[in-house]
């Protein structure tokens, strides 16, 4: 089983996490890590901190050479912010200093009270989004793993605002190059045009503007997850990890939320063509009764306007319960496009662990080998 802990503060010296888990002799790419650092701090609406952070990462533990040694993996990115920060975050506030002013939407409030520390700054510091960044290196890692057995994890932005953009085969290179040369990762230039001007104008009007992201997952074999216990489902478990990305509201696999689909339609009839059980549809989205069935795992995941708008809204001081406006901390205008590249990282981590739960290996060789034989035992014409 893999797992991993991260730490760290938003304007913090930097942050860190710990992987554990992971097979042994698996020669690790940096650059490949730092490629996704990069995608994830790139595309339109972001704001001031991607000009200051040049996020890259740094291991500390459990390679030798570039080869994993089956010990804990120690990853760190350095905060170069932090150096404008660090009188604020490296000594006890005056009771003057601390904020005490929540701001609707973050963590201000629910952290002030179940805390206790009397100053928001220590959530603000944490339930940041900056946090983000160690939980990409971490899935870009295992998202390298994925590769190198024969599974691809790609992503679009689906909509910004009420303006969306068609579903397409991800896995069509020609598309998918044209989404990744697109600033709002979309493939038709109309449609990139709707998006750029809908925040656009949120910039102006000091707002923000949320959307959603479509996920697409090539090559699980059938039989990963379990309906033997409801918290072994893959739905489940892949829900779990992406509801934990700041802003993500709601998660529809294949066509879950269309409904004028009936069960006649709705199911994807079973065919055998080209020496493989395989569907014409895929309205499951890939997993069926919790657990993958072969066919691509789709994934369509909904994401709020980032709270931090320049507009005045009400709110109180918690010290003495005056009404107040709220305030402002510096922010993007829209979060959906690099929400797209972290999320195809989070669904990376959870799609190796379930993997490795399946087929146990301490080394990677091993490993790959384990899942090989079982797409053959699987697929045999």
């Amino acid at each position: 089983m893999i797992r991993f802990l991260d730490a760290g503060e938003s304007h913090g010296k930097a942050l860190i996490a710990i992987l554990d888990g992971l097979p042994s002799n698996f020669i690790v790419d940096i650059d490949y890590i730092n490629d996704e650092l990069k995608r994830r701090q790139t595309g339109y609406g972001r704001g001031e901190r991607m000009k200051i952070e040049e996020d890259k990462i740094e291991i500390l533990s459990g390679l030798r050479g570039r080869k994993t040694t089956g010990n804990p993996i120690t990853m760190m990115i350095h905060n170069k912010d932090y150096e404008k920060w660090k009188n604020i975050i490296d000594r006890e506030p005056e009771d003057k200093e601390k904020i005490s002013i929540p701001r609707p939407g973050h963590g201000d409030l629910v952290g002030y009270f179940k805390y206790g520390t009397g100053d928001i700054r220590d959530s603000i510091e944490r339930t940041s989004a900056r946090e983000t960044a160690i939980r990409t290196a971490v899935g870009a890692l295992c998202k390298s793993i994925l590769k190198e057995i024969g599974i691809d994890i790609r992503s679009k932005v689906n909509s910004i605002g009420n303006s969306y953009e068609e579903i397409v085969d991800l896995f069509d290179d020609s598309i998918y190059e044209k989404i990744n040369n697109s600033s709002v990762r979309c493939y038709d230039e109309e449609i990139e045009k709707s998006f750029m001007k809908k925040i656009d104008i949120c910039k102006e009007e000091g707002e923000t503007i949320g959307g959603s992201v479509y996920i697409s997952v090539k090559g699980v074999p059938i039989g990963v997850g379990s309906y033997s216990q409801w918290d072994r489902k893959l739905d489940a478990i892949l829900s779990y990890g992406i509801m934990s990305l700041q802003g993500v509201k709601a998660i529809e696999f294949g066509n879950g939320l269309d409904l004028s689909l009936r069960g006649s339609s709705f199911n994807d009839e079973i065919l055998y063509k080209d020496g493989r059980i395989s569907r014409d549809t895929n309205n499951c989205g890939g997993i069926e009764a919790g657990v993958s069935n072969g066919e691509k795992i789709d994934i369509k995941v909904f994401i709020k306007p980032i709270p931090s708008i320049k507009k005045d809204i009400r709110t109180i001081d918690l010290k003495t319960r005056e009404e107040k406006t709220t305030r402002y901390e510096r922010s993007d205008v829209s979060a959906v496009v690099p929400a797209s590249i972290i999320l195809e990282n989070i669904v990376a981590f959870y799609i190796l662990k379930e993997l490795l739960s399946k087929f146990p290996n301490d080394e990677f060789n091993d490993f790959k080998k384990a899942v090989k034989d079982y797409r053959d035992s699987v697929y045999i014409k």
